[in-house]
């Protein structure tokens, strides 16, 4: 009886997510919200019919020249601690219930969550974000989305990505700790941190992470400063997604909940992820904590982050790792 009562409760949560989110979508109705018309999206980098996207440019090639990179030994998790206080917004909250079997004399203990995928460190997938109701490939959501999970684009498409990553320190860069909310990241600034980090080029293949020292703000442990991190962020804005998605990136991470700038210009609806997401089929990760990176002078390193074969969800939960 105790399970029952906790799945009609994790039943609540997923009605209560669908009513923010239909009324979230129901406010959204400026045009000036989107970054490029549906039609666009007919025509993507490895054809209509692909659910991979970007990571099409992991070839054993290029897995081979990341794998290369070690060096050391060193191993970093990413990952941040998935919990009831993990910053998250709105109605978004993690919760885990460990039950214990009595039948073995309490001596076996299993596990239930009932939280959003998108609170914590997550990989976002193809079908996470659109334009104007249509998805990567040009798929339409009335198409592919139910409420039992996504008919296409699911997050048990994705590959695991093994690739060479290059962390972008920003607060480096600028001389400050932290990037103040709203600072738009631009490709000038982008262009400046690899030259100081000694970044030849960003290649096909390639995942780029941006610290931005926004997740400072968590270390205080006061209310006041949680909120503060949840009202905004910085982080790249369009010019620099259009930038990444030409150089042929497969993922694009930064330490904040939604790695792009927020508020974004202009009153558009998160306009990096359309551009990444929709547009070129580039994975975002949130959440990450690439401050542990910062604080230990890395910047070219071999990078794991395999999402979680969740089949018809858009995104997945990861503990990326950063290897030298």
């Amino acid at each position: 009886m105790r399970l029952r009562r906790l799945s009609l409760r994790g039943f609540g949560l997923v009605l209560t997510a669908w009513g923010v989110a239909a009324a979230a979508h129901a406010q959204q109705t400026s045009e000036d919200a989107w970054v490029a018309d549906p039609e666009a999206l007919r025509d993507p980098p490895f054809g209509a019919d692909d659910q991979v996207g970007a990571t099409n440019r992991l070839t054993p090639e290029v897995v081979l020249r990341a794998v290369g990179l070690v060096q050391e030994g060193e191993v970093v998790s990413l990952a941040i601690p998935l919990n009831r206080d993990t910053p998250a917004y709105g109605w978004r909250r993690f919760e885990v219930i460990v039950s214990q079997n009595e039948g073995t004399d309490k001596s076996n203990n299993e596990d239930y969550v009932s939280a959003p995928i998108n609170t914590g460190t997550n990989l976002d997938g193809l079908a996470h974000m659109g334009i104007q109701g249509h998805f990567h490939g040009g798929r339409s959501g009335e198409d592919i989305q139910t409420p039992h999970g996504l008919r296409e684009l699911g997050i048990e498409h994705a590959r695991p990505i093994v690739a060479r990553a290059h962390l972008l320190d920003m607060p480096a860069l600028m001389g400050v700790d932290r990037l103040e909310i709203g600072y738009e990241i631009t490709v000038t600034d982008i262009e400046a941190a690899m030259r100081r980090q000694g970044i030849a080029a960003i290649e096909p293949g390639d995942a780029v992470l941006f610290h931005t020292g926004h997740r400072l703000l968590l270390e205080s442990g006061t209310q006041a400063d949680r909120e503060l991190f949840l009202s905004g962020q910085p982080g790249p804005g369009a010019a620099a997604a259009h930038w990444l998605a030409e150089r042929g990136v497969v993922a694009v991470g930064g330490d904040s909940g939604s790695m792009e700038v927020v508020p974004a210009p202009e009153g558009r609806l998160f306009p990096v992820h359309q551009i990444l997401l929709a547009l070129n089929g580039i994975h975002i990760i949130e959440n990450l904590a690439t401050e542990r990176l910062a604080h230990g002078g890395w910047d070219t390193f071999l990078f794991v982050a395999a999402p979680l074969p969740l089949t018809g969800s858009s995104s997945s939960w990861v503990n990326p790792l950063a290897i030298r």
